[in-house]
């Protein structure tokens, strides 16, 4: 009967060890400011971080300080990139369904992001600017170290 609690104690020790490191590959994406000249957004990702080869939800939300949001002319990208920048799939482009004058919060939603197969670390920026002159208004980047999650 020692043998059997030893036994169990040393494998309940040897998963909590183990179990460890998984958690350190899902820990939840934080955002941060890519220029400071630009303005803030808030990002909420459904599944944080994004699965491989699933849809994704982003909800961005902020309040452009200098620039309009003008319907069908001023875009959110999503992007993923490498860690030297260059992309690792197609950027993900929604135009706006509706105007904002500049000091007017806004929220927009995006619900069918593709999520590519990514390295180990990689960037996912997402980013509010002008479609016709390709101006970037507001934009923030999170720096993701460790495999996002997949579920087998």
């Amino acid at each position: 009967m020692k043998n059997f609690i030893f036994s169990f104690i040393l494998f309940a020790l040897l998963l909590t060890v183990n179990a460890d490191p998984f958690q350190l590959n899902k820990r939840p994406i934080t955002f941060e400011a890519c220029d400071p000249k630009l303005d803030l957004l808030t990002v909420k990702i459904r599944t944080n971080p994004p699965e491989i080869g699933k849809s994704e939800s982003f909800d961005v939300s902020g309040n452009l300080t200098k620039n309009d949001i003008t319907i069908n002319q001023t875009f959110l990208i999503i992007e993923y990139q490498n860690v030297i920048g260059a992309p690792i799939a197609d950027d993900y482009i929604q135009t706006f369904n509706n105007s904002f004058k500049a000091g007017t919060p806004f929220k927009i939603s995006a619900s069918d992001v593709p999520t590519p197969k990514l390295p180990d670390i990689y960037m996912l920026g997402v980013g509010v600017g002008n479609n016709k002159s390709d101006d970037m208004f507001a934009c923030v980047y999170a720096l993701v170290n460790g495999r996002s999650s997949e579920k087998n």
